[in-house]
């Protein structure tokens, strides 16, 4: 009974804290500057530089539907990857996640992406690539290629054709993808500069 009373005094006092903490980081759309409308009829990217939060955002560019930029830790979300072929399906078109980061102490750019081919969680889905490049010699030096998880034995029988699917890149092709977004990189942040 202790046990339980514990258990559920941990979740209660948890979950508040949770709900004050989400509550102190709501902004309302209107309070948060210009916002993509969502009657725009035209598919022009949206450009919003947040200098003040450190972030630069780019919404339904021929890049990405989604690509969020933080300066300050030289890291980048991406959503619709649509640059590369290899992260889209037939099925799921474009439906894809992940991030890119420079650590400038090591000049090693990271590159992760899942695709999607279903979905177990609610969430993206499917075949994971990530590689490290080396920025001085633009070299591979770590690679991993996770196949798409194993919808029989999750019972997500209307995915089982993506069932353990796998993307795997030659060296070249990471370095192609890796040299792609370190030229995007430095030209968000030579565009921060010159704004400045």
């Amino acid at each position: 009974m202790k046990l339980k009373l514990y258990v559920l005094s941990s979740v209660l006092l948890f979950g508040g804290f949770v709900i004050v903490g989400c509550e102190g980081a709501y902004i309302p759309i209107n309070e948060q500057g210009e916002a993509h409308e969502e009657n725009n009829t035209e598919s022009e990217p949206v450009i919003q530089d947040h200098s003040k939060k450190n972030n630069y955002e780019l919404i339904d560019s021929d890049v990405a539907e989604i690509i969020t930029y933080d300066y300050q830790h030289r890291s980048m979300y991406i959503a619709g990857l649509k640059f590369f072929e290899e992260f889209s399906t037939e099925e799921f078109g474009f439906s894809n996640e992940g991030s890119v980061s420079i650590t400038t102490d090591e000049n090693v750019l990271r590159f992760k992406m899942t695709t999607a081919t279903g979905t177990t969680t609610g969430t993206v889905d499917g075949p994971y690539v990530y590689f490290e490049m080396d920025l001085d010699t633009n070299e591979i030096i770590d690679k991993k290629f996770e196949p798409a998880p194993d919808y029989i034995k999750l019972g997500k029988t209307e995915f089982i054709k993506h069932s353990g699917e796998k993307i795997e890149l030659t060296d070249e092709r990471m370095v192609e993808i890796g040299l792609y977004f370190k030229e995007l990189i430095e030209e968000i942040e030579a565009n921060n500069e010159i704004q400045k």
